[in-house]
């Protein structure tokens, strides 16, 4: 079984955010359980957007905050939720990203690495709303692919701007019913079906 809290394993996980992590910091993250560990990276993603070195002063931020809000939503696996997209985020469609560390990037730059040969991909960052709460939804290129019923190939043909613009056309305003993982005000969609 892997386990996160290695400092391999922790190391894959914020540079698949696009953050570098201080040794010290590091050491405050291993120290974790997977599941503590896994939380506080997921936070400092939200909540260091712009850093792009993650230091120990943060991690001990949101150790702190943790630690104080314990009954926070943590993990909820198998969530269900009905309602509507009201927005499509920008970043969202045809995009790409840094082959090193996976984070978007515009004209084949990214923060970390410099000058890069961009990869495609397919995504969707959402705003839902079900009426009495609002999250963003995260879509993976599987799901993209299947909810705005094209392919990243043929999302190549088409350009930038005409699939965000297909994407927009089957999800905003459509009452859906999706499954999948909530996690901090995010919530990653696994399936996701018009009702």
């Amino acid at each position: 079984m892997h386990h996160l809290a290695s400092t391999e394993g922790i190391l894959k996980k914020a540079l698949g955010y696009g953050h570098q992590i201080h040794p010290d910091a590091l050491k405050l993250l291993v120290a974790q359980d997977d599941e503590k560990a896994l939380e506080v990276l997921d936070s400092l993603s939200e909540k260091f957007l712009e850093a792009i070195v993650i230091d120990a002063e943060h991690v001990k931020e949101i150790l702190g905050e943790t630690a104080v809000k314990k009954p926070v939503k943590t993990r909820k696996v198998g969530s269900k939720l009905t309602g509507k997209i009201t927005q499509i985020y920008d970043g969202s469609g045809l995009i790409q990203r840094c082959p090193k560390c996976n984070r978007w990037i515009i004209d084949n730059f990214c923060i970390v690495h410099s000058d890069v040969e961009g990869v495609w991909d397919l995504r969707i960052k959402a705003r839902f709303e079900d009426g009495k709460e609002r999250c963003t939804l995260i879509f993976k290129k599987d799901v993209t692919e299947k909810s705005a019923n094209i392919t990243l190939e043929e999302a190549k043909k088409l350009g930038e701007a005409a699939t965000l613009e297909r994407i927009k056309n089957a999800l905003i305003g459509k009452n859906i019913k999706i499954e999948g993982v909530k996690l901090n005000g995010n919530f990653l969609v696994k399936d996701i079906r018009e009702v």
